[in-house]
């Protein structure tokens, strides 16, 4: 996801540009949708010139509409749990608790898998911003277009290792995920939503545009959704702040207050935030019209340890304490798609592998250290950087991060990945089960385009990602490239046939 924010010029692009192989883009509009013009995800080339935005974003105020049941659902019986001693003893987590918590539901629930035909780019977004930054239309958006793809630092140490259960098939059940979860009960069988990722690209936070927060709350519920991603910091621009040392200020209420008003705001409309922290946008410099002083002081966080435990202690952990046991709080994301600052990746700065995954096990423990019960986790851009598959790697495994940071608890509750065509279909969770990628823990989802991938129709996403055992689905995005409604009816059809399992989420 790479998203560039210049003020100044306003471009109008087809919203169809992905997360691919080394570097993805979410470019954000000025403003945000709440100030005219809607987001979009894309990266590589030129942006072009030219086009207008349509005032008032893209926040679509349809509200669950037909459901759809994707065919005759085929339940399955009903799923056991697993098993208590499924799963087996990790290396991070104790004695797993639900032996991989098995999903609802026969493993054909939805309806059959359809061809879906050709893939069309999905819908048009209507007046997409996109300001600077590169633009790269891709596979997805069926004009191909080139990003580097770069294969990632190789990460440091081996894979945690954790228990290698299956969760236990329950009667004509899918399991949920490779068992041996290190000890995080708390992830749901499947996390249902989707992305907002911003009303205002880096400024939702300290005065968020609750109307329209609201109003796609109620449409995710209606559809089925219950579990929102949505970016916090993302370039350091708003959010933290800096002070004339160049360390992070500490936070003001006003920022904690308007967390907690989101969050409010979802808890009423019975859905639930994965905050993501950061993004690499953070490195982005002139091409997001970063101020230069902001880009140091973001180099400094990620690669000085006192800037980074000033982060912590100003900002973090005091954040973390005031939203602890907040209703609407689902997780933490530590970073979307860090691996665009390393060296392989494709921000306009780059930083090392090992800063990146420093900061995460150092985030990651505070994170811990203020609220136990929460879940943490990162959002990968590829299964490159985050699989046991030969030939990709797990850079934030338990054995990884702790060896690099050396914070014990500094580790992931669950994986978070993204996947677009670009990305290769070696990459694609749709083709293969989530034990395929051979890790320890569940896996989620975090991004991919509401249109069809490959054999599997659009309608059939979530239905498809729930049945390959995945623990959760957050289509991009509700006012971006593939806008609401989308991703409506792949969640309603998924809802029609899961009701139970995804209404036990969060």
């Amino acid at each position: 996801m790479q998203k560039s924010l210049t003020v100044a010029l306003a471009i109008l692009l087809a919203p169809f540009a992905a997360c691919s192989s080394g570097g993805t883009a979410e470019q954000a509009g000025t403003g945000g949708a709440a100030n005219g013009g809607t987001t979009a995800k894309s990266s590589g080339g030129s942006a072009s010139s030219g086009g207008t935005t349509s005032a008032g974003g893209s926040t679509v105020s349809v509200t669950g509409g037909a459901t759809t049941n994707g065919g005759n659902t085929a339940k399955g019986g009903t799923t056991s749990n697993g098993g208590a001693s499924s799963g087996g003893a990790t290396s991070s987590g104790g004695a797993t608790t639900n032996g991989g918590r098995t999903a609802s539901g026969g493993s054909g629930s939805g309806g059959a898998t359809t061809n879906g035909g050709s893939v069309n780019g999905g819908s048009g977004a209507g007046g997409v911003v996109l300001i600077g930054g590169k633009q790269d239309a891709g596979p997805d958006s069926g004009n191909g277009g080139n990003r580097d793809s770069g294969a990632g630092g190789t990460g440091i140490g081996g894979a945690g290792t954790g228990g290698a259960g299956t969760g236990g098939a329950g009667t004509g059940g899918a399991t949920g995920a490779v068992g041996g979860s290190t000890g995080s009960t708390g992830v749901c069988a499947f996390a249902s939503g989707l992305n907002v990722a911003w009303v205002q690209f880096a400024g939702d936070v300290p005065n968020p545009n609750m109307t329209t927060f609201n109003t796609l709350f109620k449409n995710t519920f209606s559809a089925g959704g219950r579990v929102i991603r949505w970016w916090f910091h993302t370039n350091g621009t708003v959010t933290p702040g800096y002070d004339s040392t160049g360390k992070a200020q500490k936070i003001p209420q006003s920022h904690i207050d308007g967390v907690k008003s989101i969050l409010a705001g979802a808890h009423a409309a019975g859905v639930a935030i994965n905050i993501s922290l950061w993004s690499f946008d953070m490195l982005q410099g002139s091409t997001e019209s970063i101020p230069a002083t902001v880009t140091a002081n973001n180099h400094l966080l990620l690669e000085n340890d006192t800037n980074r435990q000033a982060y912590i202690d100003n900002y973090l952990t005091p954040l973390v304490t005031a939203l602890k046991g907040t209703p609407g709080l689902y997780s933490y994301e530590i970073f979307n798609e860090p691996e665009g600052m390393t060296p392989s990746g494709w921000s306009a700065e780059r930083t090392t592998v090992a800063a990146v995954q420093k900061s995460v096990n150092w985030f990651a423990a505070a994170i811990h250290a203020a609220d136990p019960t929460v879940l943490v986790t990162n959002g990968s851009q590829t299964f490159d950087y985050c699989s046991n598959v030969s030939g990709k790697n797990n850079l934030y495994s338990d054995a990884t991060l702790r060896s690099v940071g050396g914070k014990q608890n500094g580790t992931l509750d669950f994986y978070e990945v993204h996947y677009y065509s670009q990305n290769g279909a070696s990459d694609s969770p749709f083709s293969v089960a989530a034990s395929h990628w051979g890790l320890d823990k569940k896996i989620v989802m975090g991004e991919f385009a509401a249109i069809a991938s490959g054999s599997v129709a659009q309608t059939d996403l979530y239905t498809n990602l729930y049945s390959n055992g995945y623990n959760g689905a957050w289509a991009w995005a509700y006012t971006a490239n593939w806008p609401w409604p989308s991703m409506q009816v792949p969640m309603q059809n998924l809802y029609s046939a899961q009701k139970a399992t995804i209404d036990s989420c969060p």
